[in-house]
């Protein structure tokens, strides 16, 4: 029988926005913007061990000053975190998990993330993967029952991943964190997270860096954003949580920062839900 407790966890204590953190990599930066999330009402960080993120130590800091500055208490904010390619395997998962919360200055966080099935670097086939995916989930699990995460889950796993990983664990992975928009609509592996009551959970909602500028200046988004009397990002949000998908969207602007939460107001049809899709 599955543990579903860090389930239930995520379903009680997550919201369904949170405030994305990549590249967000200055301590300036990072008190900034979550300064202004936290003055706008967010209460989830979304963070990662990545070099592209380099922050956790930063947000850790930080957080010391603008938790009493804005009268909220560590277990009034989610926390997550992703553990980096090149630390899967027992050893170097538990290591480099227990140094990210000595860099949070907080003894747990609320969700724990294998960021990509691939590990060190291998080639996606790599024989060594399962192995280094199934000790990294051990450490998952472990730590878990330690109650130093509170959940745990992957990032960017296909079903295949996900079949693996129910083939072994004893801990149901409570969230799964992917791509996510028009252009990238995933719509089977997000059904499949659904009949596992796997949380799907999106980044990239504004397009992956390629595909950005076009998806913000799709025509066929922007009727539907003027349909809903929004704006194009926000629609882009509501498109997402319209189907019980939470987001991660970034921004350095205090006033966009603050907008993106409208988005929660806004509820999309099935029917536009399928309309934006860049194959229709």
């Amino acid at each position: 029988m599955l543990d579903k407790t860090g389930r239930e966890y995520v379903r009680a204590k997550m919201p369904m926005i949170g405030f994305g953190t990549f590249q967000v990599s200055t301590e300036q930066d990072i008190y900034a913007t979550i300064d202004a999330a936290f003055s706008a009402g967010y209460r989830f960080i979304d963070s990662a061990q990545d070099p592209k993120y380099n922050n956790e130590h930063h947000i850790g800091k930080v957080l010391k000053e603008l938790l009493p500055k804005h009268n909220l208490k560590r277990e009034e904010i989610f926390i997550t975190t992703k553990l980096r390619v090149e630390n899967q395997g027992y050893e170097k998962a538990e290591k480099s998990i227990l140094e990210s919360l000595q860099k949070f200055q907080t003894d747990y966080v609320d969700l724990l993330l294998i960021h990509f099935p691939g590990c060190n670097r291998n080639d996606p086939n790599d024989p060594r993967n399962p192995v280094a995916r199934r000790e990294s989930w051990e450490v998952l699990e472990k730590l878990y029952k330690e109650k130093k995460l509170r959940s745990i889950g992957v990032s960017n796993y296909e079903i295949s991943h996900l079949e693996e990983l129910l083939g072994h664990a004893t801990v149901l992975p409570a969230v799964n964190q992917c791509e996510y928009h028009p252009y990238y609509y995933t719509k089977d592996l997000v059904k499949y997270c659904e009949s596992k009551d796997i949380h799907f959970q999106a980044y990239s909602s504004f397009g992956s860096e390629c595909k950005k500028e076009v998806l913000l200046s799709d025509p066929k988004i922007a009727t539907l954003a003027k349909k809903y009397g929004t704006s194009v990002t926000n629609f882009l949000l509501a498109w997402a949580l319209s189907q019980g998908i939470s987001v991660l969207p970034r921004s350095r602007n205090p006033a966009h920062v603050k907008e993106n939460l409208k988005a929660l107001d806004i509820k999309v049809s099935p029917e536009d839900i399928e309309a934006a899709r860049a194959d229709n």
